[in-house]
């Protein structure tokens, strides 16, 4: 099996994947309690109202029926529209939530991950001495501080104490969040603590492995210099674990952005799907989770890609056989 079959057998592996969630998401929801014709009309509707808004947005059809005509939507870049927001298309509410929700995971991305792996380096080289404890230390609180835990410490220091930042990461109105980029640290930071742990642990981890190995240990011997072989020889290799880690979890990232958004009130795709959860619009809940999951899938093909590109093992492995 050559690199080239290996991304077309993932391909075929993210596409199966797409097809059983899109149905499982669609079952999962389809079995939420509540009437959703009683959620748009409220309490006091008739029963011929219900009954005829059922009727209307084809909430009487068979479940198959429902899923065939949603995911032919899909197919052709349609969404559906908004059943709470009376008809309101749904491509129109999430693609710029999309966007700010893409923006704040990329500052958070380029905070934690240099930082991680810098510091994860350090711990690796320096290895049962006093930088890797207290970096060790560092990873493991932050790992064990949930993203509202961290959030709420973070807002009472720098907004409330030092007031640095704002409060909520709310835009004005007829303003772009490019125009108020510090509402974006806080949460940022709320979202690093956690990945931090995770990423700085396995480069130290992976750096100890790989600092011990006898192509380390030989280079020593002959008298090349220590950084020289950290940076030209045990970086790489100590690199690969920690690409599938940070890959594994961007799509968590993505997804976990639902508790940061709600915490500073930022308009992203996060809080967005907690207030169609609220008002049970299927649709939108719908199209939300099913895109935190296509980009949970396409990272992780990225990473396999990533992965087998670094790795010659991987990539030559069908030329070797």
């Amino acid at each position: 099996m050559n690199f080239t079959f290996m991304i077309i057998k993932r391909l075929g592996s993210l596409v199966v994947t797409l097809v059983v969630m899109s149905v499982v998401i669609f079952l999962l929801v389809e079995i939420m309690p509540g009437d959703v014709a009683e959620m748009i009309l409220g309490q006091s509707a008739t029963p011929e109202s219900l009954e005829a808004l059922r009727e209307e947005r084809g909430l009487n059809d068979p479940v198959f029926t429902r899923y065939l005509r949603w995911a032919g939507g899909l197919l052709q870049g349609d969404l559906g529209e908004s059943i709470y927001m009376r008809g309101v298309p749904i491509n129109t509410l999430l693609w710029r939530r999309v966007g700010h929700s893409m923006l704040l995971a990329l500052t958070a991305f380029i905070i934690f991950v240099p930082l991680s792996i810098f510091l994860g380096i350090v711990a690796g080289v320096k290895a049962k001495k006093t930088a890797d404890s207290i970096i060790s230390f560092l990873g493991l609180a932050t790992m064990a501080l949930p993203e509202f835990v961290s959030g709420v410490f973070l807002i009472s220091i720098f907004a409330v104490q030092l007031r640095i930042f704002p409060i909520i990461s709310v835009i004005p109105i007829g303003e772009s969040v490019f125009s108020n980029l510090d509402i974006l640290i806080l949460p940022a930071l709320s979202i690093t603590f956690v990945m931090f742990g995770y990423v700085s642990r396995m480069q130290r981890s992976s750096m100890i492995q790989v600092m011990n190995s006898d192509y380390i240990r030989a280079a020593m011997l002959k008298g090349m210099p220590r950084r020289y072989v950290i940076l030209r020889h045990a970086l790489k290799n100590a690199m690969l674990p920690t690409i599938t880690i940070i890959g594994m979890n961007m799509g968590w990232l993505f997804g976990g952005l639902i508790v940061v958004e709600t915490l500073f009130a930022y308009p992203g795709m996060g809080s967005l799907l907690m207030t169609a959860i609220r008002t049970r619009d299927v649709p939108l809940i719908e199209a939300c989770v099913l895109l935190i999951t296509v980009v949970f899938a396409v990272s992780t093909l990225i990473t396999d890609v990533m992965y087998g590109f670094l790795n010659p093992r991987i990539r030559f492995q069908g030329d070797v056989q």
